[in-house]
């Protein structure tokens, strides 16, 4: 049927069956080319629009037939129609004309102008049709978000909320077993074939407990997190980064008081565990809050010198246990102390070294490293290198040739007895362990943030590939999401945490393999979670004769990654001249070499953050001048721009008594504490690149106009900063003018709530705001006779009254002129119109 719509007299078809309606919903039908001439989408609109939307219907409804009765405009819709409206104005004012406004109501005429994007003519849909050859798919929603039963209503929405944080919902239905499933399941194993070992060389070399809890940290929550994940290729589990700082926390307190070796795992285990709770607490807390943003505070130089720091780290408490030093580093105290001091051991006790266990891991090393530049080289012509175990099997191999020759009766350290772990769990945040929750809180927080920040870069930069062919496609993913990966990795750390596992975060490395080897679904990191539950559970005793100097071959691999990229980095610094990202490498790695990782860290995400609110509290605001032979272009007097070179600054001409200034961003009360001292300033020199300590290069007081094109939000502390600003300048007999302010209403109601409006009413005439620089200016020449604040001073009634013709504009004036004395804004409605009606 055809239907009027609210806009016009334009008419419309309206589905009025559930077949029409899946037409008009089909992709092929919703084309982003021609969106203003198919009725599809805008009935597709109005439904997500109106989602959850329980407000009576407006004048004009969709009516459809079925259950679903009648649809209610939509957001939309009324965004639609506030566009097209021709009354809405800034602050609720009468709509200025665009041709020279002015303060004086005798200069008002009829015309309308148009402010911003909600007054344009053209609707957000045209607006759509400016991209072309674009579709998009249509899910239909569940018909229940409409009905009338709150119950309904709550089941529909329930289940939207358990596919928004259990993504496996979304892809798994629509998984194409014949095209995905071998590939993914070849790389859980493939990954699963490298990342166990490495587990096993972070429990015991790094944390100091034993290996099962590295296995349960890759395990369980790697399970859990495959299920909440929306990012497909990312395997999570214990770090090497963060198992080094952990390490580092648990240090002092596992060996405090001369302990024995069973004391030692004994602690290590309930710090570990304790570490693994903070984890789950940080992330929680920040995932449910949708703290997500905040992985903007890690800067280049940071994350630069984080990972060096930690290669550096790892490569010192590599080296002993893989020269066989590392009873000795016990016995010495060196495994509690700084990276400078651990490398002064190793080159002071290198004679010491055991000779088969050195020749055991630096063996291993080479051969890791040749197949890797083997497969780097031919795997593209010859794909078998991706899956080929290279690391499983120099573990398979060491293992069975130590239990042939007897390498532990030799002197080598093997990994001996592993118990199999316990299912039954607990948490380890008691009444007794809540002194060492204390102890290690801190230090907790700043592992899990670091985690975070890693975790957030992996899931930006790892995302599958797009197949070429489309039969090959993964399933519909939704959008990766910091907060549901927080989420996420909240869940993971708390099932860690009951079994003591090590804390678990997104690891890059890893994930990037796992990508590499064909992984298209987060089906890969199932297999590999499923894989590693099996070798925890069931195969542990085969790697009783495991050398620990293999493990830590694997783990000079780690180190290698982390520090190869550090010396491309460091001269790209240097030839671009980034000395502050210089300078913060600099302080990581000096601190982490001198003292330890955490407080290096630590001063690194200091820095970050000083360095961001002295940007955010920074008002960037603008000198204007005109661009010679233009009317209405104004430039930043300070700074080139695309039309204005360095050598044509000073061409630009100022204009004579008024100061034009541009406030280019929101204000909000972390910048605004600088903005009335900035301001003087600007008004004493013109610039902002003089001293303060110079004389004045301006005399005398000035008209202000300020340009806030750029200030999109204002909060309450910004709006008494401007109260006090106009109030200052009224009291010394000059105008303050906005030009080109931003319609938005929440910040026009805080205007007029804050008395803005009133202070802006110069000599009774409506606040001025204006559309243009230009239009300001206008009505500053047209006032230079009137004092701010004070009204027209009225002829004395005992002088005799001239006698001159009788002129209309004489009476426009004499209209004004009495209207002046009038106070409140209908009056002045009132005076304007019976002027233009003259």
């Amino acid at each position: 049927m055809k239907e009027k719509t609210g806009y016009g007299s334009e008419e419309r078809d309206v589905a009025t069956s559930p077949d029409d309606r899946a037409n008009l919903l089909s992709p092929d039908a919703v084309s982003l080319r021609s969106t203003t001439s198919i009725p599809g989408f805008n009935f597709f609109r109005n439904r997500i629009f109106s989602f959850g939307s329980h407000a009576a219907p407006e004048a004009h409804e969709i009516s459809t037939a079925g259950s679903r009765g009648t649809w209610p405009a939509s957001q939309y819709t009324v965004l639609h129609q506030a566009a097209q409206s021709d009354a809405s104005t800034i602050l609720g004012a009468p709509r200025r004309n665009t041709s020279g406004s002015q303060l004086h109501s005798r200069h008002q005429t009829k015309s309308s102008g148009h402010y911003g994007a909600l007054a344009s003519s053209t609707s957000l849909s045209s607006c759509a049709t400016q991209v072309t050859g674009t579709q998009f798919e249509v899910d239909s929603p569940d018909p229940r978000l409409f009905s009338e039963s709150r119950k309904d209503r709550f089941k529909a929405k329930a289940k939207y909320y358990l596919k928004y944080y259990f993504p496996i919902l979304t892809w798994l239905p629509s998984y194409p077993v014949k095209a995905v499933l071998v590939t993914d399941i070849l790389a859980g194993l493939t990954i699963a074939s490298f990342n166990m070992p490495l587990s096993l060389s972070y429990a015991r070399t790094l944390c100091y407990v034993p290996e099962r809890y590295g296995l349960l940290g890759f395990a369980f929550p790697q399970l859990v997190y495959a299920f909440m994940s929306t990012v497909p290729c990312m395997i999570t589990g214990p770090e090497p980064g963060a198992s080094v700082m952990v390490g580092q926390a648990i240090t002092p307190y596992i060996f405090a008081g001369n302990p024995t070796p069973e004391e030692v795992e004994e602690r290590a285990i309930i710090y570990v565990a304790l570490i693994t709770a903070v984890h789950m607490i940080t992330f929680m807390v920040m995932g449910f809050l949708r703290l997500g943003f905040l992985d903007a505070l890690l800067s280049a130089g940071l994350l630069r010198g984080f990972l060096a720091a930690v290669g550096i780290v790892l490569t010192m408490d590599t080296l002993i246990p893989a020269l066989g030093l590392s009873q000795l580093a016990i016995d010495t105290g060196v495994s509690t102390q700084s990276a400078a001091v651990k490398l002064g051991f190793i080159l002071t006790h290198l004679p010491q070294a055991h000779g088969l266990s050195a020749g055991i891991s630096f063996i291993s090393f080479g051969i890791i490293i040749f197949m890797r530049w083997l497969r780097s080289r031919y795997a593209k012509k010859y794909r078998f290198l991706v899956y080929v175990p290279d690391i499983l099997m120099i573990i398979i191999f060491t293992t069975i040739m130590c239990w042939k020759l007897r390498w532990d009766q030799q002197g080598v350290v093997i990994v001996g007895q592993v118990d199999r772990p316990n299912i039954e769990m607990m948490s380890p945040l008691t009444k007794t362990t809540f002194s060492m929750f204390m102890d290690i809180l801190s230090s907790g927080v700043i592992i899990a943030l670091l985690g975070f920040f890693q975790t957030a870069v992996v899931a930006k930069n790892i995302f599958p590939d797009p197949p070429t062919d489309p039969r090959y496609a993964p399933p519909k993913n939704p959008t990766p999401s910091t907060n549901r990966e927080l989420v996420a990795l909240g869940f993971a750390n708390l099932l860690g945490m009951f079994m003591f596992a090590l804390p678990s975060i997104g690891g890059y490395g890893r994930s990037k393999a796992n990508k590499i080897a064909g992984a298209r679904t987060q089906l890969s990191s199932i297999v590999f979670a499923l894989s590693t539950i099996i070798v925890t559970f069931g195969l542990l005793p085969l790697i009783y004769y495991l050398p620990r100097p293999t493990l830590a071959a694997v783990l000079g691999l780690i180190c290698l990654a982390l520090l190869e990229d550090a010396p491309g980095d460091i001269i790209y610094y240097f030839r671009i001249h980034a000395w502050g990202d210089l300078a913060m490498v600099a302080v990581v790695i000096g601190v982490t070499l001198a003292v330890s990782l955490q407080l290096g860290v630590t001063i690194g995400i200091g820095i970050s953050v000083i360095q961001i609110l002295a940007y955010a509290t920074k008002p960037r605001i603008q000198v204007l001048a005109r661009v010679p032979g233009t009317a209405n272009t104004f430039r930043n007097a300070d700074r080139p721009s695309h039309d204005v070179s360095e050598t044509d600054l000073g061409n630009l001409e100022q204009v004579p008594g008024v100061l034009l200034v541009r406030i280019p961003e929101p204000l909000m009360f972390a910048n605004t504490s600088e903005l009335e001292q900035r301001l003087r300033r600007l008004e004493r020199y013109g610039t902002m690149k003089m001293h303060p300590s110079l004389p004045a290069m301006r005399r005398g007081e000035q008209n202000v106009i300020m340009d806030l094109a750029g200030m999109s939000s204002c909060d309450t502390t910004a709006v008494r900063v401007l109260c006090s600003i106009v109030a200052t300048y009224k009291t010394k007999g000059k105008y303050v003018l906005f030009a080109r302010m931003v319609e938005d209403r929440k910040m026009s109601k805080l205007f007029k709530r804050a008395g803005l409006n009133r202070m802006l009413s110069y000599n009774g005439h409506p606040p001025a705001y204006f559309a243009s620089i230009e239009e300001a200016l206008e009505a500053l020449d047209e006032c230079q006779f009137e004092t701010p604040g004070n009204w027209v001073e009225q002829p004395d009634a005992s002088e005799p009254e001239e006698v001159t013709e009788f002129d209309e504009s004489d009476l426009v004036e004499e209209v004004v002129g009495e209207s002046e004395t009038e106070v409140g804004s209908i009056e002045n409605e009132k005076v304007i119109i019976k002027s233009e009606t003259v």
